[in-house]
């Protein structure tokens, strides 16, 4: 019965609209992959998620080159110490008998991932590719970009500075609203299982005959919580059903 519920609460959470949508800026790939999602430049111009903003400034192209110059130490670091690793890894197994590669080889897991003190530190994306440039709103019809209104990825128009102030409201009031909705389901989540985590729930934890009897009187605790208002979406356009 718990899991038909969780599973219920799960179909929940994925059918609550996605009415806002920040997508990753300045995202490194050492395998060379890549991508127009978040800040892109190619010549002086600068895109982000595919929308061409602006060219860059004198002082902005200096420092892009110093961020281009990082990112290849920060690529040549990793592979340096992943083929170290690799190598201590293999002669490791060489250096033990039969009877030991074994155990040798469930530690890969452990040593596929340097210690924290090993991982040499990303470098900082440029000032120039901010999360205010790159914050995507979908609405009914159109998207919102950098204080611009995109319709079928065309450019329509510039918000006004009322509803500039009036998307910075709907930004703070809908991420308040999502960061309580998903808190209730996780409290939710929790009681149908007396606290215990959910894992361990589900494979008999110690605990687990213990912990059934709380879940009880869960619902009444989490559907006294209140959440905050919905906040109301801004009519930046209207679609013609």
């Amino acid at each position: 019965m718990k899991l038909i519920v969780f599973a219920t609460l799960c179909a929940v959470a994925l059918a609550f609209p996605r009415e806002k949508r920040q997508l990753s800026i300045g995202t490194i790939s050492v395998s060379g992959a890549g991508g127009s999602t978040g800040c892109v430049v190619t010549g002086n111009v600068l895109y982000a998620n595919g929308i061409r903003l602006r060219n860059l400034t004198s002082s902005e192209q200096s420092e892009l080159a110093t961020y281009q110059t990082e990112v290849e130490q920060y690529k040549a670091q990793l592979r340096e110490i992943l083929a170290q690793r690799r190598e201590n890894l293999r002669s490791r197994l060489m250096s033990h008998g039969r009877n030991q590669q074994q155990q040798q080889s469930n530690d890969v897991s452990s040593q596929g991932t340097p210690d924290d003190g090993s991982i040499p530190k990303a470098p900082e994306k440029p000032s120039f590719c901010t999360a205010e440039e790159t914050t995507q709103y979908y609405f009914d019809g159109c998207m919102v970009q950098n204080n611009k209104v995109y319709v079928g990825g065309q450019f329509a128009r510039d918000l006004t500075s009322d509803e500039v102030s009036e998307l910075q409201t709907f930004d703070t009031q809908q991420t308040a609203y999502q960061n309580a909705v998903q808190a209730q389901m996780q409290t939710q989540v929790r009681g149908l299982f007396g606290g215990s985590d959910f894992l361990s729930a589900l494979f008999g934890g110690e605990q687990g005959p213990q912990q059934q009897q709380p879940s009880s009187t869960t619902p009444a605790s989490t559907s006294s919580t209140t959440l905050p208002p919905k906040p109301t979406v801004p009519q930046f356009c209207t679609a013609i059903f």
